[in-house]
């Protein structure tokens, strides 16, 4: 054993006096050092786990910078293009690279229409977390056993690791094996909107879930499964409820000989089933009254069965067709909302009494192409103009050499003549040319974007083409391109695949089905496995991954094994017409022409707006057309002299 010797062993007084002395700041830094009260470091792994969400963080702020500015390029363009560059000056390398290489960076990648300006950045288009991204691996390897861990996380990859859009996929590819169609002859094929049970809380199944150890992951599975089962749980009971006392309240009536006999179907209802007008008191039943308006808006009984000017409905008994009183509004509104679906009908029901109103009020109106929304324009006339328009007489002088000439050829004391003609004769002709003159041209300088004001739709248009309004709005974007354009990206994203490693992604387009990626990751194209040299326990594979027996008719399915073989390909033509027909579906439903049935070329059913801004014609033109009347000669004379200030 060995023992320090006497050399060996340290005097820490003759160290300490042989020490030099400390200057001032190592005397302080010794003395925080030493501190009792200070604040202890975190761990290690708390400050790398911290360090990766404010990646996280600082990477998704940089994505709603980029997406604002550059709002026709997808989102998945601009991850990968801020996961290639990192450092503070990250988010001014990936705008010049875009600025510059745009093309190169984009490959197609083109979001048609563009983006709103405000619009907000789905969850799922976010950079995600790696404690995200290893519970929601965890958890689909888990839920899917029979698939290897390289497919989960390479389709996890083609989704930007989110969990709601990678199960449905894993699904599909998981019923193609051969456990799933050994298990559908004794079970029902899993549902993609049911959970699996493991995660339910035992004893609490359809209540609570298991953590997963990820919190945003946990809200966003109590958001798919947890809150809809709750609704309608919820929803069945209350149903129950409202018929258990409905008839549990005609049961007492009925003991109660309290029934009353309503004037339309002569059925017996209890008091709190009725209604009656106001000046006769002729009792009808709420069912009755629902069906009366029901009719009045989907059918051709408006003007017999509606109030208008109340708001209501005429009294429907027929006992007296000449009683002039009316339903209760209250009650009106009460036997509407009794039915399960009945805020919507009672919506359109205002819907049609505010578009009636409008119409009765002659106004000029603006619609918004997206909803119903309605309001009056702010287009100027006749008492509007002599109210609230400034004008003045432009800067130029030509107006001035005009004036000049016409004095030098003697017109202008004719014209002076004829001016005090007419004032005597009509006083009100040149003053109504000149302010028509005025609103007419105010109305052409105000601006084209429209700003929808429904709580529920919140979307900008153009007042000239219809269209949803973007920065650098061109309205002569025809939306046959911006329909194919939307088709072409869902079917090459529906047959696409993305490295789980670089997250680069390609599209096979011949060949074998083992793909090498240009990082070196080898991978199935239909199982999505990693067969290559990375793999963990699982990989190393190659070529072994594929079926190696002989099939005498090439094409059918090998009888000996169920590998993956390695020319066929997947119905490619059947899954690229269903992504372009679910991407054509969801183009048709934002321009609010739902089905195919609708015109490629024009959305012939967008509601059309109040069009004032037609583009100017020439003088000629205009003669042609036949616009040369006194007020359109009015019109180009105030548009040649006059400024106006709205």
């Amino acid at each position: 054993m060995w023992r320090p010797t006497s050399s060996s062993r340290r005097n820490p007084k003759a160290e300490s006096s042989s020490r030099p002395p400390l200057s001032p700041r190592s005397t302080l830094t010794e003395v925080l050092r030493l501190n009792q009260l200070r604040v202890k470091n975190s761990s290690p792994a708390l400050t790398k786990e911290n360090a990766v969400q404010d990646a996280a963080i600082s990477l998704n702020e940089d994505l709603a910078v980029l997406a604002g500015i550059y709002p026709d390029v997808k989102y998945d363009c601009l991850r990968e293009l801020l996961s290639r560059f990192d450092g503070d000056s990250r988010l001014e390398i990936c705008t010049e690279q875009l600025y510059r290489y745009k093309n190169e960076w984009m490959k197609g990648r083109l979001q048609v229409p563009p983006r709103e300006q405000d619009e907000q950045i789905h969850t799922e288009e976010q950079f995600r977390t790696q404690q995200y991204r290893s519970a929601c691996s965890w958890l689909l390897q888990k839920e899917f056993n029979s698939l290897n861990k390289s497919a989960i996380e390479a389709v996890l990859a083609e989704v930007n690791n989110a969990y709601g859009k990678a199960r449905p996929i894993l699904q599909e590819i998981a019923n193609k094996s051969w456990r799933a169609t050994l298990q559908s002859l004794f079970r029902k094929k899993k549902d993609t909107q049911s959970l699996p049970t493991f995660l339910w809380i035992r004893g609490r199944i359809g209540q609570e879930l298991v953590p997963t150890g990820d919190t945003e992951l946990d809200n966003e599975l109590e958001a798919l499964f947890v809150r809809p089962l709750r609704t309608e749980l919820a929803q069945s009971q209350q149903e129950q409820d409202f018929t258990l006392a409905v008839q549990l309240n005609e049961w007492e009536a009925q003991q109660a000989e309290a029934l009353y006999e309503c004037q339309i179907c002569y059925s017996d209802t209890p008091f709190e089933n009725v209604s009656a007008c106001n000046t006769e008191g002729h009792i009808v039943c709420l069912d009755c009254v629902r069906k009366s308006l029901k009719e009045a808006i989907f059918g051709q009984n408006w003007a017999q069965s509606v109030e208008p000017a109340l708001s209501t409905l005429k009294c429907l008994a027929p006992i007296d067709p000449r009683c002039n009183g009316h339903v209760p509004a209250a009650q009106l509104e009460q036997a509407v909302l009794l039915e399960h679906s009945g805020r919507e009908l009672w919506d359109r029901f205002e819907e049609r009494l505010a578009e009636k109103a409008i119409f009765d009020s002659q106004l000029p109106i603006v619609r918004c192409p997206f909803c119903p929304y309605i309001e009056a324009d702010n287009f100027f006339t006749l008492e509007t103009a002599r109210q609230h328009i400034q004008w003045s007489f432009q800067p130029s002088s030509r107006h001035r050499k005009i004036l000049a000439i016409l004095a030098c050829e003697f017109i202008l004391p004719t014209l002076l003549f004829v001016y005090l003609a007419l004032r005597l004769v009509w006083p009100s002709l040149l003053p109504t040319l000149f302010y028509t003159s005025l609103a007419r041209l105010a109305s052409t300088q105000r601006t084209i974007r429209f700003q929808c004001q429904n709580p529920t739709c919140k979307r900008r248009s153009c007042l000239k083409c219809h269209k949803a309004w973007h920065d650098a709005h061109s309205c002569d974007e025809p939306l046959l391109l911006s329909l194919r354009q939307s088709v072409e990206a869902a079917r090459t994203n529906a047959v696409k695949r993305v490295c789980p490693r670089c997250g680069t992604a390609f599209v096979k387009s011949s060949g074998c089905n083992k793909l090498t990626c240009v990082c070196g990751y080898s991978m199935c194209y239909l199982c999505r496995k990693n067969i290559g040299k990375t793999g963990e326990n699982e990989g190393a594979e190659g070529y072994r991954h594929f079926c190696e027996h002989f099939r005498p008719v090439p094409g059918t399915k090998c009888t000996q094994c169920d590998k993956c073989d390695l020319y066929k390909s997947e119905e490619e033509d059947v899954i690229v017409r269903k992504a372009g027909e679910d991407a054509e579906r969801e183009w048709r439903n934002k321009q609010k022409q739902e089905g195919k049935g609708g015109n490629s070329n024009e959305v012939d059913n967008l509601k059309i707006n109040h069009d004032l801004l037609a583009e100017r014609l020439s003088i000629w033109q205009k003669f042609l057309r036949g616009d040369w009347t006194v007020q359109g000669i009015a019109d180009e004379i105030v548009a040649k002299v006059v400024i106006v200030q709205v």
